[in-house]
């Protein structure tokens, strides 16, 4: 009898659990694997108010300041002078903070069109929607009317101008001009100071991690897929000295780092770098040929901000923690006895960070570095070495859900 009411009670939590993932599947328009991942690690209830978050912009947007080319000070009064609404960060001295206006309620329009989910994270955010973001356009659209730009769920994201009819067979450049959106960032990328590369858009959480990172001129630094931003800052952090090495999986990443750094005129540091493209299963290291390595492989991403749907299946998440930890016991044995590798991924799921963190402790011996948390937070305290390594909350701070750990080889 006890078995039986034990087995009723367990087939009723469970019908109401799957309810509660399909209820937060339709309102946030993320898998329910994601979500349950969520719940398991977080609780269900906090999941949602993670997944809330994660789907709105933070409340200021991080700029660094190029200290290679800039005064801080300097940088702040000249984008003040062009009316943006900015302060230095309380934390960081060389990091300024530019408000995010927003949520606004938007005007109606019968017409509408539709963007693809990337796209209509930026036409939220106030960017103008182009021809390659267009899902659907309504039949009767012309040029000039009215109309509200939407996610293929219905969610209004904005409100703008048509600049093309529905009848239009190719189409290209601007198709809607964005009038109003739900949020609004200043265009930094028209200001001087960006024109000049002395400020770039970037993450406190990636300050925060770099600066734990702590490299000097004098290291050889191995980079493993870094985005420009983050390796601008590595630049600075060793005043442009450090022997540094890039490794891109593809040409079009290879590129992609390059422009960055151009845009930011970074040519003169460019060319002092070592560029290779490799594919990560052909990675060869010489044993301990570097001080120190700086991995941020291929994520979930399930921390991005603004993030308006995530579509990942268990097994997604699952081969990337799995290409991660291959790809780590390629880089591993590159670095020298006590040095130090830092790991970073834009993701909630243990399984790509802490889990990451006692593979390698468990098969590499390596050490995680506990450092003073400026900003941020302990990782998961029930994972070994977790307590050791830096996370960033949605729900607890102004910033995209981040992952990072600082270890000693």
């Amino acid at each position: 009898m006890n078995r039986v009411a034990k087995s009723s009670r367990s087939s009723v939590t469970g019908d109401v659990i799957s309810k509660e993932l399909v209820r937060l599947r339709r309102k946030f328009h993320y898998s329910e694997d994601v979500i349950a991942r969520l719940s398991f690690f977080y609780s269900i209830f906090r999941a949602e108010k993670i997944i809330e978050n994660l789907r709105k912009p933070p409340e200021f947007m991080a700029v660094r300041v190029n200290s290679l080319k800039a005064d801080p000070k300097r940088v702040l009064e000249d984008l003040r002078a062009t009316g943006i609404n900015v302060r230095f960060s309380n934390i960081f001295p060389d990091v300024l903070l530019i408000k995010i206006e927003g949520p606004f309620d938007l005007p109606k329009a019968e017409k509408r069109i539709i963007a693809k989910d990337k796209s209509a994270e930026g036409v939220m955010l106030g960017a103008n929607l182009y021809a390659p973001g267009v899902l659907e356009v309504d039949a009767s659209v012309e040029i000039g009317d009215d109309v509200i730009i939407t996610t293929k769920f219905g969610e209004v994201v904005a409100y703008g101008t048509a600049k093309i009819s529905a009848k239009e067979k190719a189409r290209k450049g601007v198709v809607a001009e964005v009038k109003k959106s739900k949020y609004k960032i200043p265009n930094v990328k028209i200001l001087r100071p960006f024109i000049n590369g002395e400020a770039y858009l970037s993450t406190l959480a990636s300050t925060q991690m770099l600066k734990w990172f702590a490299p000097t001129p004098d290291d050889k630094i191995l980079c493993i897929s870094p985005n420009a931003e983050d390796l601008v800052y590595l630049l600075q952090l060793t005043d442009g000295e450090a022997d540094i090495t890039v490794i891109s999986k593809t040409d079009l990443e290879d590129v992609r780092i390059r422009e960055g750094l151009r845009k930011m005129k970074m040519e003169f540091y460019e060319k002092r770098i070592k560029w290779h493209v490799i594919d990560y299963r052909y990675l060869n290291f010489d044993p301990e040929s570097y001080d120190m390595a700086f991995i941020s492989p291929r994520s979930s991403r399930i921390g991005l901000r603004p993030r308006l749907s995530a579509f990942l299946k268990e097994e997604d998440i699952i081969a990337l923690s799995r290409d991660a930890r291959r790809l780590l016991d390629r880089v591993v044995p590159a670095i020298r006895k006590g040095g130090r590798l830092l790991f970073t991924v834009i993701s909630l799921d243990p399984a790509e960070g802490e889990l990451i963190v006692r593979y390698l402790i468990n098969n590499w011996k390596l050490k995680p570095v506990n450092k003073d948390y400026k900003w941020g937070a302990p990782g998961f305290k029930e994972i070994e070495g977790g307590e050791k390594t830096f996370r960033i909350y949605p729900d607890i701070h102004d910033d995209i859900g981040f992952f990072g750990a600082l270890l000693e080889c």
